[in-house]
């Protein structure tokens, strides 16, 4: 009697720890030790319905301190840090003058890191979104690096993403704020670390239509077993999307006094991204041609005085203001004459197991000859001196290859687990009026336009969070020189002043 009773005491204890599982397996159990006769019915009955009342325990894990709302669905936390040693050299533009004291060969040496923490999360109702705390030099809104300088300085955080969107049904999708960028691309016309500000629109059309589903998933048999896994989905072989962008690029001072001023910047881009998979996959195009227009707008004083007028700090100019921008080689004058057609793309494949791709970019400028002579112009094409003060002559007009940009190049291999290596080249020209100033990468010519030249990069995954890579990028200008008005020295921030240059990185990036 007494090890019955101690049986069920136990039985209780262990039914009550395990208040959480499956009340049929809990019936399962009292019935089998009713029938050997350890317990009676009316002993099995009391027990469930004690069990029953037990209140579940509460989790013990960092669910039970972290608390966040029940309308947050999903959770996400990551990050990355790069070491990168930075060099960089260029000759400039103009030629030596006579003074003995011109320095032709411009010489730049940095140790840079980036450091971006990342919370990306799913809210109920469709919505979702992201935040991103990230290091840079200034405030530079195309980069990420901040460069080391001395007695062991601190360094400034920033938020470099911050954004909410909404996708009400499959295939539409909505996203306002400080946002990774929406379009397919390559550094030809962005930088890859650029986040616009504004507001995105994309419909999937695959999606909403419903391009290549599948049937309803598969259920239970009839006899109530579990049938065997259905077929692997097959790969769609269209996916197209359209994706709008306005973006709001500089906010001038509605009462300045200087009225080319008054007009705050904007950027809209409207993009058709489409991928073809041919061969159940094997191989897959994308082409994703693109327009990008800019309102006329002159890049203003960043502070105003109380009457409204610019601040002395900036240096006011007929098209806007010199020393508006953060980025370290901004052009801050105006978004006149900014029609861009872009036509970026790529082919995929593998050979021998190793992924290949080719890709490509395309950039042609609709008023190219306008900004070539009203915003960078006057431009010539041969200079001399009086003593040490440049004389120009012999205007450029411009041509084709002034506003037409283009790219093409080659990766071989990947970069997902340790082990793994790849390469990439590839070689491309800008001319001068061929895409905005602010946005694309520095790395290649450092941010000069008028270049043609060759990127070479090297990526070795130590671990499968840790990859070392080298990247050299190596420019020239294009067949001819073009010296004076917003091209060359003397003006403050000249938009086509290296004759050469060559950037050599070399990184070790980890993620988290």
């Amino acid at each position: 009697m007494i090890r019955k009773q101690f049986c069920v005491f136990a039985l209780g204890g262990l039914l009550a720890l395990t208040v959480t599982s499956a009340s049929a397996d809990d019936s399962a159990l009292l019935d089998v030790l009713v029938k050997k006769g350890i317990l009676t019915q009316k002993e099995a009955d009391k027990l469930q319905a004690e069990v029953s009342k037990e209140p579940a325990p509460q989790p013990q894990g960092l669910e039970s301190r972290l608390k966040i709302g029940d309308w947050v669905q999903e959770l996400d936390l990551y990050g990355d840090m790069r070491f990168r040693e930075y060099y960089q050299t260029y000759s400039v533009q103009l030629p030596p003058d006579h003074s003995g004291h011109f320095d032709k060969n411009i010489q730049r040496q940095r140790l840079r890191f980036r450091l971006r923490l990342d919370a990306t999360f799913k809210l109920a109702d469709n919505f979702f979104g992201g935040v991103e705390l990230g290091t840079s030099d200034n405030r530079d809104g195309t980069t990420t690096n901040a460069t080391y300088t001395s007695g062991f300085d601190n360094y400034n955080i920033y938020i470099s993403r911050a954004f909410v969107g909404w996708a009400p049904i499959d295939g539409l999708t909505f996203v306002v704020g400080k946002q990774n960028n929406p379009f397919y691309t390559t550094e030809l016309n962005w930088a890859s670390d650029v986040g616009p500000t504004g507001l995105v629109e994309r419909i999937d059309f695959h999606a909403l239509f419903g391009w290549g589903a599948m049937g309803e998933p598969a259920g239970y048999s009839k006899e109530g077993k579990t049938p065997p896994p259905a077929p692997a989905p097959s790969v769609n072989p269209l996916e197209l999307s359209l994706i709008a962008g306005q973006f709001i690029f500089f906010n001038n001072n509605a009462d300045s006094n200087v009225s080319f001023n008054k007009t705050d910047a904007y950027m809209f881009e409207t993009q058709l991204l489409t991928r073809v998979r041919l061969f159940g996959g094997a191989l897959m195009i994308v082409e994703a041609p693109a327009v990008q227009i800019w309102n006329e707008a002159g890049l203003g004083p960043t502070g105003v005085l109380a009457n409204g007028r610019p601040n002395p700090a900036t240096v006011p100019t007929p098209n806007g203001a010199i020393g508006t921008l953060n980025n370290s080689a901004p052009f801050p004058i105006t978004t006149r004459d900014e029609f861009y057609l872009q036509g970026p793309g790529d082919i995929n494949f593998k050979i021998a197991g190793i992924p290949i791709s080719i890709y490509w970019d395309l950039a042609y400028n609709v008023w190219g000859p306008e900004r070539f002579n009203e915003v960078y112009g006057p431009l010539f094409s041969r200079v001399t001196y009086h003593g040490t003060t440049p004389v120009f002559s012999n205007p450029a007009h411009p041509s084709l290859q002034d506003y037409f940009g283009w790219m093409v190049g080659v990766r071989l291999g990947q970069n997902k687990k340790a082990g793994d290596l790849s390469l990439l080249v590839d070689y491309r020209q800008l001319g001068i009026a061929a895409a905005d100033p602010n946005i694309n990468t520095n790395d290649f010519n450092l941010s000069y336009f008028n270049a043609a030249g060759w990127r070479v990069s090297l990526a070795y995954n130590i671990t499968d969070f840790a990859v070392f890579a080298v990247t050299g990028w190596f420019a020239n200008n294009l067949t001819r020189n073009l010296y004076g008005g917003f091209a060359t020295t003397p003006s403050l921030f000249p938009i086509a002043n290296a004759n050469s240059s060559q950037v050599i990185a070399v990184d070790l990036a980890l993620r988290f």
